[in-house]
C-alpha cells in the first residue's frame, strides 16, 4: 500500500514536471521575437503569434496551408531545394535569405534557418524566421545613394580635369615665353598656380580611385609581390634619392591572389607615406618584409620617421586627415582612405604600431588564395 501510494505521488510529481517543462516551452515560443513554425508534407502544422504577424496572417489562417504560398516565386524553387535536402540529411545551408510573401500579397525579405526534427513521429522541419525587410530596404537605398555618387565624382571629376589641364598647359606656355616680362614676383605667382593646379590634379585623381573602389569589377590573379614593390621602388627612385632614405626590401616577399592594380597603389601609397614621415630623419629609412600570418599574407612597411600618436592610429585611415607634424604640400588626406578601402574589398586589413618620435609600421593582411 505504501509503495502503491508513493509510485502515486512519483508520477503526479513527474506529471506536474513536465506540465511545467511545457508551459515554459509554449511560453518562450510565443514571446520569441522570430517567427517559429514546423512544415510537415510541405503544409504548415504550427506556427507562433511572431510568424503570424510577419505574414499577416492569423494563426489558424496558417494552419494547413502549404507553406510555398509564403515564399515569392523568385525564391520558391531554392526554399523547396533547401528543405528537401534537410529532410533527408543531406548538407544544407544553415541559413539563408530569400523573399517572402504576405497575405496582401506584399514582398518582403525573410532570413530563415531550419533544422529537420520528428513531429508526431515523422520528419519535420522546424524553422525560424526574422523579417529583414527594412534592413534590406536601408541596403539598397544605401547602394543607390552610393551609385548616386559614384556617378557625381565622376562627372565632377571629368569636368575639372579639362580646365586643370588647361591651367597647367597655359601656365608652362606662360612661363616658356614670358618669363622675363613676368619678374621675379611675376614669376613666383606663376608657379604658385602650378603647385596648386598639380594639387587639384592629385586630389582628383584620388578622388576618383576612392569612389571606384568596390565599384568596378576586380581582376584577381598571381602577382609576384616582390616584383610590385621592386617597380615602386623604381618608380620613385628621384625621390628617395633626394632625401637619402636607405631601402631594405625582404626576400622572401611571396606571390599573392589579387588585382595587381589595387595592391600596387596600396603598396605605392604605403611607400609614399612614409616616405613623407621619414623627412627629417637623421639616417631615414624605410624596410619592405613579410611575416606569415596563417591564412594570411602579412607584410609591413616600417619607418624610421617622426611616429604617429596612438590616438590617431584609427583615425589615420579616414578621409582628408592629415596630420599636422607632415609638411606635405601635394597630399590629399586621402591616400591611407584609399589603402583602408582597397585592402578590406580584398577581404583582408590594415593598420599601424607606431609611438610619436619612434617610427611607425604599417602592417596589411591579404588573405591566402584557398
Amino acid at each position: 500500500m505504501v509503495d502503491f501510494t508513493l509510485d502515486i505521488a512519483d508520477r503526479m510529481q513527474a506529471e506536474n514536471a513536465l506540465r511545467e517543462s511545457e508551459e515554459k516551452y509554449s511560453t518562450l515560443v510565443e514571446q520569441s521575437l522570430t517567427g517559429i513554425y514546423i512544415v510537415q508534407d510541405d503544409k504548415i502544422v504550427f506556427a507562433n503569434n511572431r510568424f503570424a504577424e510577419i505574414f499577416r496572417y492569423s494563426r489558424e489562417e496558417l494552419i494547413g496551408i502549404e507553406s510555398w504560398r509564403l515564399v515569392h516565386p523568385e525564391h520558391r524553387d531554392l526554399n523547396r531545394d533547401i528543405m528537401a535536402r534537410r529532410l533527408t540529411g543531406e548538407e544544407a545551408p544553415s541559413e539563408y535569405e530569400a523573399k517572402g510573401l504576405t497575405k496582401d500579397g506584399e514582398t518582403i525579405w525573410i532570413e530563415r534557418r531550419n533544422t529537420r526534427i520528428e513531429h508526431n513521429g515523422r520528419p519535420a522541419i522546424l524553422g525560424n524566421v526574422v523579417d529583414i525587410t527594412k534592413q534590406k530596404r536601408a541596403e539598397e537605398e544605401l547602394r543607390r545613394i552610393n551609385e548616386k555618387l559614384k556617378n557625381f565624382v565622376d562627372v565632377v571629376s571629368h569636368d575639372l580635369k579639362n580646365p586643370i589641364i588647361s591651367i597647367q598647359g597655359f601656365s608652362s606656355l606662360l612661363f616658356k615665353k614670358y618669363q622675363e616680362q613676368l619678374g621675379e614676383k611675376g614669376r613666383m605667382y606663376l608657379e604658385e598656380i602650378k603647385g596648386s593646379a598639380r594639387r587639384m590634379e592629385i586630389l582628383v585623381s584620388d578622388l576618383l580611385a576612392l569612389s571606384r573602389i568596390g565599384h568596378v569589377a576586380s581582376r584577381f590573379k598571381d602577382v609576384s609581390s616582390l616584383k610590385i614593390v621592386s617597380n615602386i621602388i623604381s618608380g620613385l627612385k628621384g625621390r628617395l634619392k633626394d632625401k637619402d632614405i636607405e631601402v631594405v626590401v625582404g626576400n622572401d616577399l611571396p606571390t599573392v591572389y589579387c588585382d595587381e592594380t589595387r595592391i600596387y597603389q596600396v603598396f605605392e601609397n604605403l611607400f609614399v607615406n612614409a616616405i613623407k614621415f621619414t623627412s627629417g630623419a637623421k639616417n631615414p629609412k624605410i624596410e619592405i618584409g613579410y611575416e606569415d600570418g596563417g591564412k594570411f599574407h602579412q607584410f609591413y612597411v616600417r619607418d624610421n620617421g617622426i611616429g604617429i600618436d596612438r590616438k590617431y592610429h584609427r583615425t589615420i585611415f579616414e578621409r582628408f586627415l592629415r596630420l599636422k607634424e607632415i609638411e606635405d604640400e601635394e597630399g590629399t588626406g586621402l591616400g591611407l582612405a584609399i589603402v583602408d578601402r582597397i585592402v578590406n574589398s580584398h577581404g583582408g586589413k590594415v593598420w599601424v604600431e607606431s609611438e610619436k618620435g619612434m617610427g611607425a609600421t604599417f602592417y596589411l593582411a591579404l588573405p591566402k588564395a584557398s
